[in-house]
């Protein structure tokens, strides 16, 4: 089971759109917050809502929509947010215009700017009512949405975006678009926000707009619950980052130093459980009252306050493998046994800097069960005085994958906390074993499985939110969420022999695909390389280190 919000993707050339809804044709344009009304990139617009029929007692929900831009440096910014309070069924309408192109040469063309405007309504109504100065738009979204109330506080949306992409001036100086409508349905629980990528830039529309990608970010929530009866559960559990489920439905996850708040919770007698990423699992019932306050602690592993030791045993994992807890950073590793494996691509298979295909022996290892998060990179970053690295368009949670750091960032973490960066040969028997599987679970390619551009939120999500995402050692992630710096420079095809070669070079190597990858990029075997000193929101990583003797 996956946990998050689910979209779909559809790509054409570069751009992708995730919609849901089904939705009509626009209404008449209530207002216009153009480049007159722009403040440090941003502009506030109102949105145009429409009655629609909504069977039941009538409900208000609060909407926003944001539109923002991921830039090179990885700094985010909200270039344009809509917002309103609208009965449950409503229709709200909006339309954005990002980048402005003109003509140059015979049917070529020229940024002009990387502005986005906003408005009510649809584009084509709003567009009279400006000019060229800044240029034909790039990108055209006309976003309709309805927004209906359901039990628990949960928001059921409904949308669709009619996204046009620019592709050539006519002969005539006339833009010409190549567009798309998708129309999709999913929910929203409380505090639930989902992230849509509408443009993920080519070469030349990175330096052209000076800009990653650009998303849309939707939230709803429902304003009005009824007379239903309340409590609130105060939960403090001795490991964090565990799963924490509320009569058998995940909820949340638990903090570290302090507890995790469940507001909102139904009165009456609710199971309560935490359970870790290998199944290791503690709860116990209890009676919730009306507008008051239950305080629980929990302990799944019992660690001691003072562990004797850096790595603490704790069991072996479903599939066999030791597992400890570290008490520096409170991550828990995996150890992942000596011997020999099939390392690369055969010929005829995978990409030429996969090969030669050869057998490679590498000792024993332990390895991080899940990507270093932010929580224990602020650890380190507090214990050493080293900076985070700039926060990415979705904030720096303290479950997600840490990233923007380069690869001297992720090897200091590591030296920090006792291990090292893993070499390729490492990364790759964790990955795929001894069997030669194309991915960390099989030789089938299986989008449900992992987060990837065929499968997920297109974004990030907290670690070990694909539990199906595994490894024969019980590693999870190794594919997709984020790329993962690897200790090897980079070279276009294998030594014959030697693990670990060449000793120099310019480009560092990453493994494992990211969540804007597609399937190919998440084979174990696949190779990709960057400038180390390169920040990019899609690079993360995790650490190997010596079993204890």
């Amino acid at each position: 089971m996956k946990r998050f919000v689910t979209l779909t993707t559809f790509a054409m050339l570069t751009l992708f759109y995730v919609q849901p809804g089904f939705a009509q044709s626009g209404e008449e344009l209530k207002g216009l917050r153009g480049p007159e009304a722009t403040h440090q990139g941003k502009a506030r617009i109102e949105l145009v809502a429409r009655a629609s029929t909504a069977p039941g007692p009538i409900q208000r929900l609060a909407v926003s929509m944001e539109v923002v831009s991921n830039t090179f440096d990885g700094s985010a910014r909200i270039e344009c947010e809509a917002q309103d309070e609208i009965e449950s069924g409503k229709k709200l309408e909006a339309w954005l215009a990002f980048g402005g192109v003109k003509p140059q040469g015979e049917r070529g063309w020229k940024a002009v700017g990387s502005i986005t405007r906003c408005g009510g309504g649809s584009f084509d109504k709003a567009s009279a009512q400006f000019g060229r100065a800044l240029g034909i738009p790039y990108v055209i979204v006309d976003i309709e949405t309805i927004p209906s109330a359901r039990p628990r506080g949960k928001v059921d949306l409904e949308m669709t975006l009619r996204i046009r992409k620019f592709t050539v001036f006519d002969e005539h100086g006339k833009p010409a678009y190549a567009g798309s409508e998708q129309k999709r349905r999913f929910d929203l629980g409380p505090g639930d926000d989902a992230v849509v990528p509408l443009l993920v830039a080519d070469p030349r529309e990175k330096d052209a707009f000076n800009v990653h990608e650009l998303f849309l970010r939707l939230r709803a929530r429902v304003l009005g619950q009824g007379v239903a009866a309340y409590g609130i559960i105060s939960v403090t559990a001795d490991v964090p980052g565990v799963d924490l489920l509320l009569d058998g439905e995940i909820v949340g996850r638990t903090f570290e130093k302090r507890p995790t708040i469940l507001s909102n919770v139904f009165v009456g007698a609710r199971d309560l459980r935490i359970r870790d990423l290998s199944g290791r699992t503690a709860g116990k019932e209890v009676v919730v009252e009306k507008d008051r306050t239950i305080d629980v602690t929990l302990k799944l592993l019992d660690l001691p306050s003072s562990p004797p030791a850096d790595l603490v045993p704790i069991g072996k994992n479903p599939q066999g493998y030791d597992e400890y807890w570290r008490s520096q950073d409170g991550a828990v590793v995996v150890k992942v046994p000596a011997g020999e494996f099939l390392m690369g691509s055969a010929e005829g298979k995978g990409e030429p800097a996969e090969r030669p295909q050869r057998r490679v022996f590498v000792t024993e290892f332990l390895m991080h069960k899940t990507e270093v998060t932010w929580r224990q990179f602020r650890k380190f970053a507090e214990a050493t005085g080293a900076p985070l690295p700039p926060s990415p368009l979705w904030g720096t949670p303290d479950y997600y994958p840490v990233s923007n750091g380069m690869y001297s960032e992720a090897k200091a973490y590591c030296e920090w906390a006792g291990g090292r960066l893993p070499t390729e040969a490492e990364w790759e028997k964790a990955a795929k074993g001894t069997d030669g599987r194309e991915y960390p679970w099989g030789n089938e390619w299986d989008p449900d499985r992992c987060n990837s551009l065929n499968g997920g939120p297109h974004r990030p999500v907290g670690v070990g939110s694909f539990p199906d995402c595994l490894s024969p050692y019980g590693l999870v992630d190794m594919a997709g969420n984020t790329w993962e710096w690897v200790a090897d420079w980079y070279a276009d095809r294998y030594p014959e022999e030697s693990t670990r070669d060449p000793k120099t070079g310019i480009q560092r190597v990453l493994r494992g695909g990211s969540w804007l990858n597609m399937s190919t990029w998440l084979r174990t075997t696949f190779r990709h390389k960057s400038d180390p000193n390169w920040r990019n929101s899609l690079y993360g990583f995790r650490c190997v280190q010596q079993v204890p003797q």
